[in-house]
């Protein structure tokens, strides 16, 4: 409960069920109350109707036993001797009004009491409303009929429901006429209304429960993200979270994963920058200082006049000339590396043939392969060019560092094979050296920067090249990849995206 979001959703919830309880309260009151006046209503006139069904024929016998030429029905019926026609119709009436649960009145078309039933109302109609002789007229017309009228005669507010009584051709004969305190319906409603808010009372207490216990299970994996991502603020990538819901929670604990997986590697790759930086301090430290100081030494020999015979001078000479080219060549490299890896620097984008690129590289590279009796083969299995976008000077520089490797690693003799193949959506081409071979920790490696393979023989070279075609292929969003066994030696792999028309 210290938790605020979980308070919060508990006090929504509440107050949404509260409000749902009172809306439902209020509209079940509304329809409650008419619906049981309407059904005590109904329950009224079904027993009217019964009370002068069973009246037609008392009254039917009692017409054809009156003389023609004696006084009218009201007349037979009006007098203090017609209320009282012996003890079998009182027995009659006072079932009837058992029946009728509540006032019973008999009437005639003049509104003159026929009979009063052993209700809480004694009292004969005298000066009727005219609403209330209105409702006597429309059941005079054979329809049964419901009202209000009476209320204000009665003293309160009453339910009323008047039913004809007939003879066999269906003349009306008399009124039944049924009357019901409101207060009897309040009562019901009463009992009603206490029902609804023990229901309500229960269900909001239930539903406070529930809210609590949901709330909880709601807010748990809120609270694993939280906790989580406070590791991941102090760059602690070991824990992992466990959130196997499907739906936003859980998607938002894949992407926290993910962004967790990232942060890792970026860690990771922050940790390998900065040492890879050391490295290449004190590497480039290294690779400086030894032709420098091989520069310096013979220039203060010859400077202090210690070699002075000709041949060695010439030495000493050729000697500076190939420290200097290795110095300027590991420069260049170094600037060109440093330029490519910066992502303000742009390279030129046009369409160029690779065809021409690699038939280019390959010219360019014929001598010094004639130097060791090596053998360039170009097995192009394309029968259209292939034109990509891109730097024509700088792929032609990747496709040199590549053969120019696989020249200086291979035997005399050797066959350098540059084979160029169309893969799905993709131009590979194949450096392939048969006669080399690079371990799979080397292979990881091979790529960075002044690593060098390990080799028997001294080769000269800065450890550079490799890092740069790396850098190349990555600017155009080629694929640079190397694979190596002791069978069939090595070849390096370079996948140019492409789109087949």
């Amino acid at each position: 409960m210290k938790n605020k979001l979980t308070r919060k959703l508990i006090l929504y919830f509440s107050l949404t069920l509260l409000l749902f309880s009172l809306v439902i309260g209020l509209a079940f009151s509304t329809l409650f109350s008419r619906q049981t006046v309407t059904i005590h209503t109904e329950e009224m006139t079904r027993r009217a109707t019964v009370i002068a069904d069973t009246l037609n024929d008392y009254f039917t016998e009692q017409e054809e036993t009156t003389n023609d030429s004696s006084s009218s029905m009201h007349g037979m019926m009006g007098s203090n001797s017609s209320m009282k026609m012996g003890m079998g119709y009182s027995s009659f009436l006072k079932f009837m009004d058992q029946l009728a649960m509540d006032d019973i009145w008999i009437v005639d078309e003049n509104a003159d009491t026929i009979t009063v039933g052993h209700g809480m109302h004694t009292k004969e109609y005298n000066e009727l409303p005219d609403n209330a002789r209105d409702v006597i007229r429309k059941v005079y017309t054979g329809k049964t009929t419901t009202s209000d009228a009476f209320s204000n005669f009665i003293g309160e507010p009453t339910v009323t429901v008047g039913a004809p009584i007939k003879n066999n051709t269906g003349d009306v004969l008399a009124v039944v006429l049924l009357h019901s305190a409101i207060s009897t319906v309040q009562k019901e409603e009463s009992q009603g209304y206490l029902l609804l808010l023990v229901s309500i009372l229960m269900a909001w207490i239930i539903g406070l429960l529930l809210s609590i216990l949901l709330s909880k299970k709601f807010i748990a994996p809120i609270n694993k993200m939280s906790h989580f991502t406070e590791d991941l603020v102090v760059e602690k990538y070991d824990e992992s979270l466990d959130i196997h819901t499907k739906d936003e929670m859980g998607q938002l604990g894949e992407k926290l994963t993910i962004l967790k997986n990232r942060l890792a590697e970026a860690k990771f790759q922050r940790e390998n920058r900065e040492q890879a930086q050391k490295n290449f301090l004190s590497t480039i430290s290294h690779e400086l200082r030894t032709p420098v100081t091989v520069i310096r030494g013979s220039l203060e020999s010859l400077n202090d006049g210690l070699i002075n015979q000709p041949e060695k001078i010439k030495q000493y000479h050729q000697q500076l000339l190939t420290e200097s080219i290795v110095l300027e060549r590991l420069i260049n490299d170094l600037l060109e590396l440093s330029r490519l890896e910066n992502p303000e620097f742009t390279i030129a984008m046009e369409p160029v043939s690779i065809n021409d690129i690699l038939s280019d590289s390959l010219r360019s590279l014929r001598l010094k392969a004639a130097e060791k009796e090596q053998q360039l083969l170009l097995e192009n299995s394309l029968k259209h060019p292939v034109i990509v976008n891109g730097d024509y000077g700088r792929i032609r520089q990747l496709f040199v560092i590549l053969i120019e490797n696989a020249i200086k690693f291979s035997p005399k003799k050797a066959t350098i094979t540059v084979q160029s193949t169309l893969e799905k959506e993709h131009l590979v081409i194949r450096v392939h050296n048969p006669d080399s071979y690079i371990s799979p920790k080397e292979q990881k490696e091979i790529f960075q920067r002044f690593h060098q393979v390990h080799s028997k023989k001294q080769l000269d070279g800065t450890g550079l090249g490799l890092a740069i075609a790396k850098e190349i292929a990555d600017r155009h969003h080629f694929g640079l990849n190397v694979r190596s066994d002791k069978k069939t030696g090595t070849t390096f792999y370079v996948m140019i995206p492409i789109k087949q028309d």
